[in-house]
């Protein structure tokens, strides 16, 4: 029975995301011909990252960590609507295409509104794209604490944005499924809403807050729970972030914490990177505290060095992390990155 409610879901699953795709595609067509004396209506980009990573011993690994696509409305494609398509093929995902991002937004004035499926606005690392970040992944508090961080990161629902005249806040508001988009449920009677907040007080530096709150209805909470549980109830999460940015020197720091009914997972990291020339040298801390007791909860340290051939469109990484385990040094990883844009 539970096959043939599998294979039911991925047909449903597949049947939403081909509606979003044939309203883009109209969409698309009906500013073409409005605006037919404009022919920059849409762009797309691509990427691929090879890596190599190395434990020093017993393990060695050589990867397509990621080939990643997206088309987006361009300025000229309408004045208040506009759309993005992403997909991705991954080595950790059996090399297949997997669709991430289907969405339409509608702008006026100050406002937004996000309709499809994407990530709900939450925390700073998350919406800083993997090709920019100066290590090769995110922070695993990040990761793991984000609200459908196990759950393919994004989500299905609508979002509010709005601001201030001189952008000095930005705020939003979000009301998704809570289930994330690794499976479609035609029954589902848990929701999820997201907030996040940000202020740029100046040009260098920005600081924030996200909340969200979840009513959970049996989901697989992985690196967060054991993999042999279940949660439902309800979730409150929170997230703090700040950013300093200056020509030569960038600095972040965030702290993430979240309830399960009785139980808590939090963590943070804090990073920094300093360019010079085509040379760049990141170091970062960050420490993430689960659920799981068969894990370490340690600090981890990451060392970092880039060479920015064509800043981020060519890029080679080399990011050594380390656990310190009882003050000593332990699951020592190295790993090599390559980075390389089409377009």
């Amino acid at each position: 029975m539970r096959k043939y409610e599998s294979l039911f879901s991925r047909k449903m699953s597949m049947r939403i995301k081909t509606i979003f795709l044939s309203i883009i595609f109209f969409v698309s067509l009906s500013a073409s011909a409005q605006q037919s004396d404009l022919k920059h209506i849409a762009d797309w980009h691509g990427y691929t990252q090879f890596r190599y990573t190395t434990d020093f011993n017993n393990e060695n690994a050589f990867t397509m960590q990621r080939l990643k696509f997206w088309i987006q409305s361009a300025p000229d494609f309408n004045k208040h609507w506009g759309f993005k398509v992403q997909t991705t093929l991954s080595g950790s995902k059996d090399e297949q295409f997997f669709l991430q991002d289907v969405m339409v937004f509608y702008r006026v004035n100050q406002f937004k509104l996000n309709l499809g499926q994407f990530v709900p606005e939450y925390s700073l690392e998350r919406f800083q794209p993997d090709y920019e970040i100066p290590l090769t992944d995110r922070a695993p508090v990040v990761n793991a604490l984000v609200p459908d961080g196990t759950l393919g990161v994004r989500d299905l629902g609508f979002q509010f944005g709005w601001h201030s005249p001189n952008h000095k806040i930005q705020s939003w508001l979000g009301f998704f499924n809570g289930y994330g988009i690794k499976e479609y449920r035609l029954n589902n009677s848990g929701f999820l809403i997201t907030h996040k907040t940000q202020f740029n007080p100046s040009k260098n530096l920005s600081i924030g807050y996200s909340v969200m709150f979840r009513k959970s209805d049996q989901l697989e909470l992985k690196n967060i729970l054991p993999d042999s549980l279940i949660f439902s109830g309800n979730e409150f999460r929170y997230n703090l972030f700040a950013e300093y940015n200056t020509k030569a020197f960038h600095m972040q720091a965030e702290y993430l914490s979240a309830f399960l009914n009785h139980s808590r997972a939090d963590g943070y990291y804090v990073l920094a990177a300093y360019n010079f020339h085509k040379n760049q040298f990141v170091a970062s801390c960050n420490q993430y505290n689960d659920l799981i007791n068969s894990t370490k909860n340690d600090p981890i340290v990451h060392i970092g060095y880039n060479y920015l051939f064509d800043q981020n469109k060519v890029k080679l990484m080399a990011d050594n992390s380390f656990q310190i385990i009882d003050h000593h040094l332990a699951n020592d990883i190295l790993i090599l990155q390559f980075q390389l844009f089409f377009k």
